[in-house]
């Protein structure tokens, strides 16, 4: 039997769709340029990722196997979404000449491909150290990728993220027109950010009286 919402004035919001179960998808944004965009938005002033287009997590195989792996504990936000081995990704960082600070996207790197299961995953930085743009591409390519995604690492949308960085991507476009880049929206530029700042609030009051 589907699962269907005829009562709610949306209904139908997507073609084909088969199961209102996730009315809101769990694995937004999923950054998969197959069932969706990103768009810009007058009202919010940003780019936002849309969905409109997609009614995959509306189809009612889909929706049972999430529901089983939710029953059963092993849900992953990543689940279907993509070819791990023909996905890479380069995340892209301003660059310190301390250590210590460029180790954090080495830890992130690390966590992600144990959440994902994509092995091909390189750090980059802008300047003060290296590997460069250029030289992180070259080495993700020489492991066969279709798909590179380029997140940057960068709290604000300043100059390096609405100028520089596309103008580097740009170059390296042309140099592999067989492969596709994807740009991603910067960190600061998400809503889930202030969760994180949430988090480093508390983490700092709990031993307050």
């Amino acid at each position: 039997m589907l699962r269907k919402n005829n009562s709610c004035a949306y209904f139908p919001c997507h073609a084909g769709l088969e199961d209102c179960t996730f009315c809101y998808c769990p694995f937004y944004p999923c950054l998969n340029n197959r069932l969706g965009e990103y768009v810009f938005s007058k009202k919010t002033n940003r780019r936002i990722w849309s969905c409109q287009d997609c009614s995959w997590i509306h189809q009612k195989n889909v929706v049972d196997k999430i529901s089983r792996s939710i029953r059963f504990g092993s849900i992953s936000p990543y689940v279907n979404n993509f070819d791990a081995k023909t996905i890479g990704v380069i995340i892209l960082g301003h660059g310190s000449r301390v250590k210590k600070t460029n180790a954090t996207i080495a830890r992130i790197i690390k966590e992600i491909k144990a959440k994902t299961g994509i092995k091909t995953i390189e750090p980059s930085y802008l300047q003060l150290t290296g590997p460069d743009l250029q030289t992180s591409v070259k080495q993700v390519v020489k492991n066969g990728v279709k798909k590179i995604v380029i997140v940057p690492f960068f709290l604000f949308t300043g100059n390096h993220v609405a100028k520089d960085i596309p103008k580097e991507i740009k170059k390296q476009v042309k140099l592999y027109p067989d492969v596709e880049f994807i740009y991603s929206k910067n960190i600061g530029d998400d809503p889930r950010i202030s969760e994180v700042v949430l988090g480093c609030i508390n983490q700092v009051l709990r031993g307050v009286k």
